[in-house]
């Protein structure tokens, strides 16, 4: 099942692994591409699978005639596999949870397309869907063609990218922001299908984002474990793994635009006074728990003569050979079964916001030999997990069970997909964050650097014309938990009265509820139907309209009976009487903005 990763010569790995060349990673101190790192040597060819993944267009069976089970552990007999093998199944999370659902006489609760079409954007765009979209890309002839399109699109690479600078706690005042630049593409040429899953983890475990940020081996070791191994190591573990990454030491190097910079170097251990490898002095660059792995290099002129970092090396001058010797932690933990496992345990934690994988193996198992099918392309666990009968579930009524896979998951939305969502379906003017630099106010100090103002210009930041920076996106989303600044940890997601407080005082000015003039207000032209006027009077018929434009505009589909009664008896209480349409429109769109369904999908 494990595969094989072979480095040998500058040339062998670019035809392996797809390298442009043996390209010097020192060079390219260009403002709009400042990244510099181990991730520009691989993912540089074409992608290793063509996308296209089976599974997408399973039929879902009635459940087996039998008594379901009403709590505790289950048990598929004899019949219950049978009826499990007959059903044909491709797609590996139906394959695998058969025998705990249909097989023993449970019912999955299929989901309608505008629920599913809605958690499916989120998930994988960060964002609901655009009435248009809701048409076009989730009303395509298959849902296997929808989520295939969804892959291909920019927003998915965006999400996975933020969801790995929390997972390594980017930082530009701890690490050099040019290795951050370097990882956020590592992370694309990963999502775009280019790297594969354990290739990825051998760059990262020797990427200057990771042991930059831990200041013993030992930390460096942990942090790697509970990355791609979903837990901490045990002792013997991480003293085995810490031997190599005794190489790795912190320090600083002056960079020639933007001044002194935290970043990774290199120094020598277990060589002889001379620079000699010392055969008595080995042990502690060798580890033992994963084949025999020594991990020593020599120096060279590379090496810094005196100073405070006399005797390293800075990382950005490592070559291909080093880099590769160097990512052997990633390619030792690869070797590992639970490696795979938690490589599919992470996605459908993801996608189901619950441990699918622990309370059902089986799937675990399918999806592991799935990943592996399609040469470790990552995108393959995310296509199977958006055309799986588990997922597409309501979690809406239905059944009444214990067993939370047989019915819909049900998330809380992040602070970004609720702000952008908003920003998209208004048209409110806010500006956005950049994951990659979380304190550019740092990078902006010396206005007279026109290098380091050119590069934060470049990034995802608003910079005002004088300088100064946009923070409006960054102030709300930190206070709900996002736009983190991975100091300590990373994002939050809580409810709680403060935070409600403060998304209802937000909706309340981009929709200006309270007439107050709240400046950047949506438009009221957005808010009412196609040529209704703003003064035009409030009766029945205008108040239904009001609520079909604006339920369909953010939620994405038709109001129900029960929300067109409360809006009649809302219009028929609205004052100062006789009210217009605009008075009506502004609190129905404070109403649905700040609504459970705008937060929870």
């Amino acid at each position: 099942m494990m595969r094989t990763q072979w480095w040998t010569s500058c040339v062998a790995v670019a035809a392996l692994i797809g390298f442009g060349g043996c390209r010097d990673i020192q060079g390219g101190l260009d403002p709009a591409n400042p990244a510099r790192g181990p991730g520009q040597l691989v993912g540089n060819g074409e992608p290793i699978t063509d996308g296209n993944f089976r599974g997408g267009n399973d039929l879902i069976p009635a459940p087996a005639d039998v008594t379901p089970p009403t709590g505790g552990a289950i048990v598929c007999d004899a019949d219950c596999r049978s009826f499990c093998a007959t059903q044909g199944f491709e797609n590996p999370i139906n394959q695998g949870a058969c025998p705990s659902l249909w097989g023993v006489g449970l019912a999955s609760q299929p989901v309608d397309r505008t629920e599913a079409c809605r958690r499916l954007f989120v998930d994988m765009l960060g964002r609901y869907p655009s009435p248009g979209e809701l048409n076009d890309t989730c009303d395509l002839p298959t849902w296997g063609e929808t989520v295939s399109t969804l892959l291909d699109h920019p927003d998915f690479v965006k999400v996975q990218q933020r969801r790995w600078a929390d997972k390594l706690l980017y930082n530009n005042r701890a690490v050099n922001f040019e290795r951050a630049f370097d990882m956020d593409d590592l992370v694309r040429k990963t999502y775009e299908g280019r790297v594969s899953w354990d290739l990825f983890a051998a760059v990262t475990s020797a990427h200057p984002i990771l042991v930059r940020r831990y200041d013993t081996p030992e930390d460096r070791a942990e942090a790697l474990f509970k990355l791609f191994l979903g837990r901490p190591p045990y002792q013997n573990e991480k003293t085995d793994m810490g031997r190599l990454y005794n190489l790795w030491t912190n320090g600083y190097f002056e960079h020639p635009y933007a001044g002194v910079l935290p970043d990774a170097f290199v120094r020598y251990e277990c060589l002889t006074d001379r620079g000699e490898i010392d055969p008595e002095a080995t042990g502690p660059c060798t580890s033992i728990m994963w084949g025999y792995n020594q991990l020593i290099l020599r120096p060279d002129e590379r090496v810094e003569p005196e100073g405070e970092q006399e005797g390293t090396m800075w990382s950005g001058y490592l070559t291909v050979s080093e880099w590769e010797q160097l990512q052997a932690p990633g390619r030792a933990i690869s070797q590992e079964l639970a490696f795979w496992e938690a490589a599919v345990d992470d996605v459908m934690m993801q996608y189901f916001g619950y441990d699918l994988g622990t309370a059902l193996p089986e799937v675990r198992q399918a999806m592991v030999e799935y990943l592996i099918e399609y040469d470790a392309d990552i995108r393959s666990v995310h296509y199977a997990v958006a055309t799986s009968a588990l997922y597409l579930q309501t979690h809406r009524g239905g059944q009444s069970t214990e067993y939370v896979w047989a019915y819909g998951p049900l998330k809380q939305t992040q602070v970004e997909p609720w702000l952008d969502s908003i920003k998209q379906r208004t048209g409110y003017d806010l500006s956005q964050c950049d994951h990659r630099l979380p304190f550019p106010d740092d990078m902006l100090e010396d206005y007279d650097n026109n290098w380091v103002k050119a590069m934060v210009r470049h990034s995802d930041w608003e910079v005002r014309d004088n300088g100064e920076l946009v923070t409006d996106y960054r102030d709300i989303a930190r206070t709900l938990g996002g736009c983190p600044t991975n100091e300590v940890s990373s994002r939050f997601t809580t409810v709680s009265i403060l935070n409600t407080a403060l998304q209802e005082s937000f909706v309340l000015n981009v929709c200006d509820a309270g007439f107050q003039g709240a400046e950047g207000a949506v438009d009221i032209d957005i808010l009412l139907p196609e040529g209704m006027s703003r003064s035009a009077a409030l009766d029945d018929a205008t108040a239904i309209e009001i609520l079909t434009r604006q339920t369909r505009l953010f939620l994405g589909r038709e109001p129900t009976d029960e929300e067109r009664d409360a809006i009649l008896m809302h219009a028929n209480a609205c004052s100062p009487q006789p009210c217009d349409a605009e008075t009506f429109a502004r609190p129905v769109c404070f109403a649905l903005l700040s609504s459970a369904e705008m937060l929870f999908y």
